[in-house]
């Protein structure tokens, strides 16, 4: 056992804003520190943290305590472990009663692991580490980025780890169970011979496993630690550890495949790079990023094979609220390979007009389809409509909206129909598509329109005011009326039009639209006001409904929308 005053030493000793921040990024908000939560999927901080209390709490999942809880709960430690991590932080002694002296399963894995980063990096340094010295200098990989990263070299021998490991006085089976060897009918042997070993490193610099790229005839070029009680391939991003700190200050985090991509980036300066393991973005992957970043560049080879990938990742970056952007590679090369032929300086423009990964998959999208034909638009329709519905942000399927319906040449209004039908699960998006061919103002575009505007008057036009006095609606065109004067005016004296209004319904619902946040639909509110005055003023005059359109997005800032509806009118595509 640990003496309880041993337990309240740590606790009061321990910082729990610098402890946090080794693995989140905070910023100061007031008295307190704030960011994304790391226990559950969140675009908006909901994550606090208290110096003074000395506590965290998140108001999305309710997660909360002291720094010892948040260890315990981020790296899956027992209270006992969590209070030790923190002890040898903090310079803390502690000698344990009660319980017969001994260590963890992991910890004794996490030692070994240890043990076997130190041979192969020794054997790097001798002789016989010679050809993989020769290797790594072919490939541009100097003495000081091989050191960085700890890599070393598994020579022929069937036992070279093994000799050394036992020369430690090590448990040879806690080394298979930990996937340093193997063993075939009682027979063990090394698991890694023949190849450049990368150990791959936690957060807190503790090894995990190890890959290994052959230089020999293996069959497997690159082989990894098998799954052992602290390795999880699916969990974890090579890297991550070196460049966490340049995440931050970056803003995102570039994610690549593979461990010598990896490296080629950071050796040029891209050292906010992390690189999954022979296996796919998952589910985890994304949310450890999020714990240090918002946004992910995602770097793919751009033939079929890496437009495919990008589209697959899709789906888990939806479902974890997470944005992300896709470099391609022209002609095919990989991120190594197109270092070394045009530099960093064409990666960086390469990076800088990386697209959006939605309406990356909306463009592609339009390949496979006639976007001419009724049939055409409606099997485009089947297609974006599901992943319309995974945004969860309204603004920002209000943009991706917008794009499809100037992809397809329809009124928004028509591809809201389409996922509001597949959301009651009613008829396929494409029958809704057909169905919608008369205009219909609906009463939430009028709402909307209404809310935008009194929260931003700034973006009332003559345009708008065309639109307000064509209202359908009885209750809002009543709105309408009680608050155009104010609209006209150029400035709205909040308590004054509240105090002027006397129908209670009409009070009510302007109060609540001043009051109410602007969370969720009213992120964007140019692009929620151009759907709205797009969806209302169709009616009868299409054309000029599109014009005005135009006019506006361009006038905020959405350039590359307006050219879009522009071309669309003129070759009477719409």
């Amino acid at each position: 056992m640990i003496p309880q005053d041993k337990i309240e030493e740590v606790a009061d000793r321990a910082d729990i804003v610098e402890v946090v921040s080794g693995y989140i990024p905070l910023t100061r908000r007031g008295r307190n520190h704030v960011g994304l939560c790391p226990f559950h999927s969140e675009k908006t901080p909901s994550f606090s943290v208290s110096e003074e209390k000395n506590i965290f709490y998140c108001f999305g999942c309710h997660e909360g305590g002291s720094a010892i809880k948040f260890l315990m709960k981020h790296e899956s430690l027992s209270f006992p472990e969590a209070v030790m991590v923190l002890a040898r932080k903090y310079g803390i002694k502690i000698e344990e009663t009660g319980r017969p002296q001994g260590t963890s399963l992991r910890e004794r894995i996490f030692k070994q692991n240890a043990l076997a980063q130190e041979y192969f990096a020794g054997v790097l340094r001798q002789s016989s580490g010679e050809r993989a010295r020769e290797y790594l200098k072919d490939r541009g990989f100097d003495k000081s980025i091989v050191e960085e990263f700890s890599i070393g070299y598994a020579t022929t021998r069937n036992d070279g780890l093994i000799s050394y490991l036992r020369g430690k006085g090590e448990d040879l089976e806690l080394a298979e169970r930990a996937g340093l060897i193997g063993n075939h009918q009682g027979r063990i042997y090394d698991r890694f011979r023949e190849r450049v070993v990368f150990p791959i490193i936690d957060v807190r610099g503790r090894v995990l496993g190890f890959g290994g790229r052959t230089l020999g005839d293996a069959m497997a070029k690159y082989l990894n630690t098998p799954e052992s009680p602290v390795f999880k391939k699916a969990e974890v991003l090579y890297g991550l550890y070196q460049g966490r700190d340049a995440v931050n200050k970056a803003g995102f985090a570039i994610v690549v495949e593979g461990y010598f991509d990896h490296l080629a980036l950071y050796k040029a300066g891209f050292k906010n790079t992390v690189a999954t393991m022979g296996t796919a973005l998952t589910p985890s992957h994304i949310r450890r990023l999020k714990q240090y970043t918002g946004l992910l560049y995602l770097l793919f080879d751009s033939d079929a094979a890496g437009r495919k990938a990008a589209t697959r990742s899709l789906d888990l970056l939806l479902a974890e609220e997470a944005a992300a952007r896709v470099v391609l590679l022209p002609g095919g090369a990989d991120p190594d390979d197109f270092l070394k032929e045009h530099g960093a300086a064409a990666l960086q423009k390469v990076i800088d007009e990386a697209e959006d990964i939605m309406e990356f998959y909306l463009d592609q999208l339009k390949a496979e389809f006639d976007l001419h034909s009724p049939e055409g638009k409606g099997a485009y329709l089947n297609k974006a409509v599901p992943y319309l519905r995974k945004v969860r942000n309204e603004a920002s399927r209000g943009h991706y909206t917008m794009k499809v319906a100037l992809i397809l040449g329809v009124e928004p209004r028509a591809v809201y129909a389409a996922i509001d039908a597949a959301a009651r699960g009613a008829v396929e998006p494409s029958v809704t598509l057909r169905k919608t061919v008369a205009p219909v103002v609906t009463k939430l575009a009028e709402e909307t329109l209404l809310r935008v505007i009194l929260k931003h008057l700034e973006l009332f036009s003559p345009e708008v005011e065309k639109t307000i006095t064509a209202f359908k609606e009885p209750f809002f065109k009543a709105v309408a009326e009680s608050v155009l004067p104010h609209f006209k005016s150029g400035v709205i004296h909040q308590d004054k039009m509240i105090e002027e209004i006397e129908d209670e319904a009409i009070k009510d619902f302007v109060a609540m639209a001043i009051f109410k946040g602007e969370k969720d639909f009213m992120d964007s509110p140019e692009v929620m006001l151009a759907d709205c005055v797009e969806k209302l003023d169709r009616v009868g005059r299409p054309s000029r409904a599109m014009l005005d359109m135009a006019v506006l997005l361009e006038e905020r800032g959405r350039q590359d929308l307006a050219e879009e509806l522009l071309k669309k009118i003129k070759t009477k595509d719409i």
